[in-house]
C-alpha cells in the first residue's frame, strides 16, 4: 500500500515522466542504508562511530556544493534556451570540477588538524582516502544532479546503479575479513563514486567554453549562493553542533548510536532527495512558463501528499522502535528511544524540501541565510548543555527545536516574498500596445 501510494504520487507529480527519480533514490537510500547495517555491525559502535564522524565532512563538502553548485544549476538551468545550453552547463562543469578538488584539498588537511589535536577520535590514516572519497563522491553527486536538471533521469539512475551497485557487494564481501577497516570502507566508496561519475559524463550534452560566458554565469550563480553559501556553513554547524557534542561527552559511542537511528529513519531519503531532484527544477520550470501561481499550486501539492506519507512511514518507525534497532545489533537495541525522538526529527525536516524548492524557484534565498543564522545561534547556545545535562534525548530535542526555528523563519519569508509580488504586480500599470 506505501508503495503504491508512492507510486502515484510521484506519477502525479512529474506526469509520468520522473518515476524512474523515486527508483534512482530506492537504490541510493537503500544502498547507503545496507552500507551502514554492514558498517555498523563489522566496526562496532567505537570504530563505526570514528567512520561516522570521517563521513561527516564528506556530508558538509557536498553541503557546500550544493549552495555553490547544485541549487544555482537547478534554478537557472532549467530557464536556459536550447542556443545557451551548451555555453552554460560547460561553465558549470568548470565551476565543479574546481569547487571538487578545493573540497578533497581541504579535507585533507582538516584530517591531519584533527588527528593532531583529537587524538581520541582515532582519524590518522583516514586522510587519504577521505580525501580521495570526497572528490569522487561530489563529482558523481554533481553529475547526477545535472542529468536530474536536465529531465533525464533515468540515464541518472544508470549512473547511480554503477555507483552504489557496485558498492555495495564489494564491502559485504570485504566486510567479514579481519582486516577491513573504515579505511577500506572509504576507498570502495571512492573507486565506485569515481566509475559512476565517468558514466554520467558520457551523456553530458556537448559544451563550449567561453571566458565571457564563464564569468555571467557565475556572477548570476553568486547571487544566489552569496545567501546559500554561508547558510551551508551554518546549516552543517547548526544540526551537527548537538550530533558532534555527543562524542565530546559520552565517546565516539555516542555517534553511531545515533547514526544507527538516522540509517533506520532516512528510508524517508528515498522521497526526500528524490523529491529534491525533482521538485526544485519543476517548480522553476513552472514559473518561468506559466507563472507563479502554478508554480506554488504544485509545491502545496508535494507538500500534502508527500507529507502524508512521510507522516505514515515516521508513525510505523517509532511504534516499533526496538524492532527496527535489531538489525544492527543486541548492542543497539536499548536506544529505542533514540529513534522515536528522530522520527519526530524527520518529520519537522521534511518541510524544507518544498519550501526551499519554492524560495529557488523565485531566485530569492535571502531567508535561508537569516533562518540558519538563527539556527546557528540556537546551536551554538544549547548544544553543549542540552548533551551535557539531558543526554542523547537532549541532542535530539535540541535538533528539532532548531528544525522548528528554521522551518518558520523560511516559511515566513517565502509568504511575505509571495504576497510582496502579488501586490507589486497589482500596482504595476498594463502596457498599452
Amino acid at each position: 500500500m506505501l508503495w503504491e501510494n508512492l507510486k502515484r504520487g510521484l506519477l502525479r507529480i512529474s506526469g509520468g515522466r520522473e518515476m524512474s527519480a523515486l527508483v534512482d533514490q530506492a537504490i541510493v537510500s537503500g544502498a547507503n542504508f545496507i552500507t551502514n547495517v554492514i558498517l555498523a555491525r563489522s566496526l562496532g559502535p567505537r570504530d563505526f562511530g570514528v567512520f561516522a564522524l570521517a563521513w561527516m565532512a564528506v556530508l558538509f563538502a557536498n553541503s557546500l556544493q550544493f549552495a555553490f553548485v547544485i541549487t544555482p544549476m537547478m534554478s537557472v538551468g532549467p530557464k536556459q534556451e536550447p542556443a545557451d545550453r551548451p555555453l552554460y552547463y560547460a561553465a558549470v562543469l568548470v565551476q565543479e570540477i574546481i569547487f571538487a578538488l578545493i573540497c578533497s584539498l581541504a579535507v585533507l588537511l582538516a584530517v591531519r588538524l584533527s588527528a593532531q589535536h583529537f587524538p581520541r577520535w582515532d582519524v590518522h590514516g583516514l586522510g587519504i582516502p577521505l580525501s580521495i572519497a570526497t572528490l569522487a563522491y561530489l563529482l558523481q553527486d554533481f553529475v547526477r544532479r545535472y542529468l536530474f536538471s536536465t529531465r533525464r533521469s533515468k540515464l541518472a539512475l544508470a549512473s547511480d546503479a554503477v555507483s552504489y551497485l557496485t558498492q555495495l557487494p564489494i564491502i559485504l564481501w570485504m566486510a567479514p575479513r579481519a582486516h577491513f577497516t573504515s579505511q577500506a570502507a572509504l576507498w570502495v566508496i571512492a573507486l565506485t563514486s569515481l566509475a559512476g561519475f565517468v558514466v554520467g559524463c558520457y551523456w553530458f550534452e556537448p559544451i563550449r567554453l567561453q571566458f565571457r560566458a564563464l564569468r555571467a554565469i557565475f556572477l548570476r550563480h553568486w547571487k544566489i549562493s552569496r545567501w546559500l553559501a554561508p547558510s551551508a556553513f551554518m546549516q552543517w554547524s547548526s544540526g551537527n553542533l548537538f550530533v558532534m557534542a555527543a562524542p565530546f561527552y559520552y565517546g565516539a559511542a555516542a555517534a553511531g548510536i545515533l547514526r544507527a537511528s538516522q540509517n533506520i529513519v532516512g528510508v524517508a531519503h528515498i522521497w526526500f532527495l528524490g523529491l529534491d531532484n525533482v521538485v526544485p527544477a519543476e517548480a522553476a520550470r513552472r514559473m518561468h512558463s506559466k507563472g507563479l501561481d502554478a508554480s506554488f499550486d504544485y509545491i502545496k501539492q508535494i507538500l500534502w501528499r508527500w507529507g502524508l506519507i512521510t507522516l505514515f512511514f515516521l508513525a510505523l518507525v517509532a511504534l516499533f522502535p526496538s524492532l527496527w534497532l535489531k538489525i544492527y545489533g543486541a548492542k543497539y537495541e536499548a536506544y529505542g528511544y533514540i529513534l522515536r525522538l528522530y522520527a519526530l526529527f524527520y518529520f519537522v525536516v521534511f518541510f524544507a524540501g518544498p519550501l526551499r524548492a519554492g524560495l529557488q524557484a523565485l531566485e530569492y534565498t535571502a531567508p535561508l541565510f537569516w533562518s540558519y543564522l538563527a539556527m546557528t545561534g540556537f546551536s551554538i547556545l544549547f548544544a553543549g548543555p542540552f548533551a551535557k545535562h539531558l543526554g542523547l534525548t537532549g541532542v535530539m530535542l535540541g535538533m528539532t527545536a532548531a528544525q522548528i526555528l528554521f522551518q518558520t523563519i523560511v516559511g515566513a519569508g517565502l509568504v511575505l516574498r509571495v504576497r510582496r509580488m502579488r501586490r507589486d504586480f497589482l500596482l504595476t500599470p498594463p502596457v498599452e500596445v
